[in-house]
């Protein structure tokens, strides 16, 4: 006869599906086959997406307070920077990583590597839209019919939810101090049990968090300003980048 489960493992179990699904589709990246023209082109979008990105919000990146925690949302969380080792030792060691880290920081670590995915793919799919337009610097009015070509709104509205919904799970933890405790404690724990890096990233997010009055509206506002824009892009605004609130 099957027991009913207590809220807590449910919440790791979850967490740990969560994590599974992304990591399938993480080592599915064409980013990890030997392809230097795909690669190059790759780059070349990412440096112009981080570009545009920077400076639609350029105002909070100028305040001194939320720099931090939004250059780690850009490069981190959005852009997917340097998500391979983190990836494979989650891939190795998510049993140990679900027993020893908190539910409430390993449900947020799903939501953030699952944005990270959703992000990566959707690169991938845009490069391999506009191919060889890649090959030489991307102006705002290609990019835009590339991305009106490819289309998926729902996969671009469902990256944008998953940021916002990272704002209050953040939120939570960075206000619970027995959290952070526990958190703290399990250090070299987690070290030990082989997923540092994993470890490092969870920690270095919420450290770079902890100094923004409410991570909750900060993201919230990025989200409603990627959201106009897309909207923009796919009704052809002649101007979707300029002049966002």
């Amino acid at each position: 006869m099957p027991t009913s489960q207590s809220p807590a493992n449910g919440a790791a179990d979850t967490a740990g599906l969560r994590l599974q699904h992304a990591l399938a589709r993480f080592f599915q990246l064409r980013q990890h086959v030997d392809d230097a023209v795909f690669l190059a082109r790759l780059q070349r979008l990412r440096a112009t997406q981080r570009q545009r990105l920077a400076e639609t919000h350029a105002d909070l990146l100028a305040d001194h307070q939320l720099r931090p925690a939004l250059t780690f949302l850009l490069d981190d969380v959005y852009g997917g920077q340097d998500l391979l080792p983190v990836a494979t030792e989650i891939r190795r060691a998510l049993p140990k990583a679900l027993k020893l880290l908190p539910d409430r920081v390993m449900a947020t670590s799903a939501v953030a590597l699952e944005a990270a995915m959703l992000t990566q793919e959707l690169d991938e799919a845009l490069v391999h839209t506009l191919g060889a337009r890649l090959d030489q610097p991307l102006d705002p009015a290609s990019y835009a019919e590339g991305y009106r070509d490819l289309g998926d709104d729902g996969a671009r509205r469902q990256q944008i939810t998953l940021v916002a919904e990272l704002g209050p799970r953040l939120d939570r933890y960075i206000r619970s101090r027995t959290l952070q405790t526990t958190f703290r404690l399990v250090r070299k724990p987690a070290h030990a049990a082989g997923f540092s890096n994993l470890y490092d990233f969870i920690d270095r997010s919420f450290r770079v968090m902890k100094p923004v009055p409410s991570v909750t509206a900060l993201l919230e506002r990025v989200a409603a300003r990627e959201d106009a824009i897309m909207t923009r892009l796919f009704s052809r605004h002649p101007f979707p980048f300029k002049d966002i609130p």
